[in-house]
């Protein structure tokens, strides 16, 4: 529960002002511990570090498998994360913040992470294996229910369909109005029937 507490406070402060911007100190006077406290469960900063972006993906990942293992059409999925942004808000009630989190555009975490632990890319290569493998089931059955076009394949849309969805982060200045993400999802709805 403490350890908890302690790494979703630093994910928080690492999101919202970069990993070599927050202390050990900080951590401490946010989850209100000492940085003693806080040493006793993490070992280090980049303990620390590492504990928030295992934390982070692992959340991600159940949160986008959920989603594409939920009894909902295909649309209705991409709808709900791309116009509704529902993990986007997910991010946001897990850290407990109301600031908008951009994690490609935002301050340098992605980065840092990146430069800190240059192996975690093995894990989200895993992750986003795994993420595309559950889309291609949800896909491969729409496309047997007539939901999507018989002469898609499964395993390229998912591939599409991820790379859409990881692309959000590098078009949010284009679609941060409602209706521009309404056109956005029905535009590509209907390339799939």
């Amino acid at each position: 529960m403490v350890k908890n507490k302690i790494t979703l406070a630093a994910l928080r402060l690492f999101l919202l002002r970069g990993y070599k911007y927050v202390s050990i100190i900080d951590v401490a006077n946010e989850v209100g511990m000492t940085k003693g406290g806080i040493y006793h469960y993490f070992g280090s900063k980049e303990d620390l570090l590492y504990a928030t972006v295992q934390f982070l993906f692992n959340s991600l990942k159940r949160k986008f498998i959920d989603l594409f293992t939920a009894e909902k059409k295909i649309c209705d999925i991409l709808h709900s994360i791309i116009v509704d942004q529902t993990v986007d808000q997910f991010i946001k009630d897990l850290i407990n913040i109301e600031k908008e989190i951009d994690l490609v555009n935002d301050g340098s975490f992605i980065h840092e992470v990146m430069q800190n632990f240059p192996h975690i890319h093995e894990q989200i290569d895993r992750d986003h294996l795994d993420i595309c493998k559950t889309i291609e089931k949800k896909v491969d059955g729409a496309i047997k229910q007539g939901e999507i076009r018989g002469d898609l394949t499964a395993n390229g849309l998912a591939i599409i369909i991820w790379t859409m969805l990881q692309g959000q982060n590098f078009t949010r200045p284009f679609a941060k109005d409602w209706a521009v993400r309404v056109q956005i999802m029905e535009d590509f709805c209907k390339l799939l029937t």
